[in-house]
């Protein structure tokens, strides 16, 4: 079960990575793509966390992502049943993390490229994504209750 969640995670990290190497292709600052209006494609670098956090805290920062994963790791292998879509959640969170880890560690920072030109908001890359909308499904699986199958008496019960 928790198999395909790792298998999820390095197909996010290894696509997080391939983009990224294609965006580091290009100079620091340029808009490689872009809809007029929506959003531009450009190359940044990010040496904090979300929105610039603790910006030139890379080392700090890489190994703060370091335990953030074990300690999810360990919080998704503990004892609980987790829900399909909350294992599918955790994978993209892994992959994420891993993915912007890699940078932080390879690049002394994070390639970021998509940039959304209709409304004010920091410049983000896939693995941001990744792990936003994880958290996103999370939190509601836990406010709902429903991040956890249920034991197999309430299962049989509930027929």
């Amino acid at each position: 079960m928790m198999k395909r969640s790792m298998i999820l995670a390095v197909g996010i990290a290894a696509l997080d990575q391939a983009v990224k190497a294609y965006v580091r292709t290009f100079e620091y600052g340029e808009v490689f793509f872009e809809i007029p209006g929506v959003l531009a494609l450009k190359h940044s670098v990010n040496t904090g966390a979300a929105f610039s956090a603790f910006s030139g805290k890379t080392p700090m920062l890489a190994i703060l992502s370091l335990i953030l994963l074990a300690a999810m790791y360990g919080f998704a292998c503990g004892k609980m049943r987790l829900v399909p879509v909350a294992r599918i959640a955790l994978g993209c969170m892994f992959g994420g993390g891993i993915g912007n880890l890699m940078d932080r560690v390879l690049f002394s920072g994070v390639t970021d490229y998509i940039c959304l030109l209709f409304v004010e908001f920091p410049i983000f890359n896939l693995a941001d994504v990744a792990i936003t909308c994880a958290i996103g499904v999370l939190l509601i699986l836990v406010f709902m209750d429903r991040l956890e199958e249920p034991a197999e008496e309430e299962h049989e019960s509930s027929r």
